[in-house]
């Protein structure tokens, strides 16, 4: 993992509350084919976990694309920092449970699926986040660009990462990789699952 900034904590929530909270991304209006590739990853830890209604947590949901489109047969629970992605969340996904707050301040709670996409690359300390909270998780949807030493477009991230940093996720946190997948956006993105060991 490389560091792209050096932003402290508090540099890097001033920058997600930037235009006074109002920036949100709906990504499923433009990433059409990766918000679907994840939903269809929770639905495959959902079938492998045999449970009927399932407990999914999103920490930086934003828009609740990924979790909130589970509700109402499941219980999906989110958190942004931004105030214009817990509004869009609510308006969109309105079974779907979401804080503002700020993900790292969230005490870390069981689940049986822990979606990180879009998430590690925008954090101070994505490790002990990890740690924290997958070993909590049965299954866990990750998510990030792969641009390694190369240009990372996204101002916000924090981190850059490579094929071997995302699969020291799942390890890290206490889980076995079972499938992954790459989409190129003008850079890699990868995107994967796995189970606990």
């Amino acid at each position: 993992m490389r560091r792209l900034n050096d932003w402290s904590f508090d540099d890097i929530i001033a920058y997600n509350l930037r235009d006074e909270g109002t920036a949100v991304t709906i990504f499923a209006d433009w990433q059409w084919d990766r918000i679907s590739k994840a939903r269809e990853f929770v639905s495959k830890a959902i079938s492998d976990s045999g449970l009927e209604r399932a407990v999914i947590w999103e920490p930086g949901c934003s828009a609740g694309d990924i979790a909130g489109f589970f509700t109402p047969e499941h219980d999906a629970y989110g958190v942004d920092v931004v105030p214009a992605a817990v509004a869009a969340t609510r308006e969109r996904y309105p079974l779907m449970h979401v804080e503002e707050a700020i993900a790292e301040n969230i005490e870390p709670q069981e689940c049986d699926v822990l979606v990180l996409c879009e998430f590690l690359e925008h954090i101070v300390d994505p490790i002990k986040f990890v740690k924290e909270w997958m070993p909590l998780a049965k299954y866990v949807v990750i998510g990030h660009p792969l641009v390694g030493d190369g240009y990372d477009p996204e101002a916000g991230h924090m981190w850059a990462y490579n094929d071997e940093d995302f699969r020291a996720w799942f390890p890290l946190g206490g889980h076995r990789a079972i499938e992954a997948v790459e989409f190129p956006m003008g850079y890699r993105m990868v995107l994967g699952w796995g189970k606990r060991a």
